[in-house]
């Protein structure tokens, strides 16, 4: 199995997480009024970042407190329950190992591999910290950045900003191209550089879907209006061919 076969594995493994994103049934914003749901039990409403509910999975008052930006994960019948922060308000989403998504899912869905789509790029220093949209709106983040990775495709040079990782020797692209609303996802999508040397490598054909790709249930970063690139990379993850909405799953 060859490095690109060995990603798909993995991309497919994520999206078969039983309690991934295709797994999320719904997706439930919490106010200071108590609110019930269809697809679990319990009374729920939160002050501030308290989240509080009674009845659910047949228990009688409790409360948990949720970091901002952070989660807790429930244990519920077939699934867990996920109390989330985000943009300064909770959301409740259920996770169920027994979605129709998680049914329906049947592998990524990739173009062929495209040896010209993996590039070398040098790191053009810039540090700062970029403010990235959501498709949720209000509910961005900030990320720290070390500059802008240059490269060259088709004989052309682009730059993409790009985004600090936990491992000093790799990089986050969030990136929008030329195929974005076509053969891959409207929004955009992202990928990795691994430090070589004194030089940086983006394979793109390790192009990544978010879970916007396939659930409306997600909360997903949009690509910064300076990752817009013109050319079309048509390697890595194209759109997939179905999408959980509030009305059930839609056929592309």
């Amino acid at each position: 199995m060859n490095e690109f076969e060995k990603w798909i594995e993995s991309r497919n493994s994520a999206w078969r997480n039983p309690t991934g994103f295709l797994s999320v049934t719904s997706m439930n914003w919490l106010d200071e009024n108590p609110q019930t749901f269809e697809d679990f039990t319990g009374s729920w409403h939160a002050i501030g970042h308290e989240v509080f509910s009674f009845g659910f999975e047949g228990a009688q008052g409790q409360s948990w407190v949720v970091e901002e930006g952070g989660e807790v994960m429930l244990p519920m019948s077939d699934g867990i329950l996920e109390l989330a922060s985000r943009g300064g308000r909770i959301i409740l989403r259920p996770r169920n190992s027994k979605s129709p998504a998680l049914a329906r899912f049947d592998g990524v869905k990739v173009f062929d591999y495209k040896p010209e789509f993996r590039v070398d790029a040098r790191l053009e220093t810039d540090e700062r910290n970029v403010g990235v949209s959501s498709v949720a709106g209000e509910l961005g983040n900030n990320y720290d950045s070390p500059g802008r990775l240059v490269f060259e495709l088709g004989g052309e040079t682009y730059k993409l900003t790009a985004f600090k990782r936990p491992d000093p020797d790799v990089l986050w692209l969030i990136f929008r191209d030329g195929s974005s609303g076509k053969s891959t996802y409207g929004t955009g999508r992202s990928v990795s550089a691994q430090r070589s040397g004194n030089h940086w490598v983006i394979d793109f054909n390790q192009s990544a879907n978010f879970p916007c790709a396939y659930t409306d249930f997600a909360t997903c970063p949009l690509a910064p209006r300076e990752n817009h690139l013109t050319v079309a990379i048509e390697a890595g993850e194209q759109t997939p061919d179905f999408k959980v909405t509030a009305d059930g799953i839609k056929e592309h």
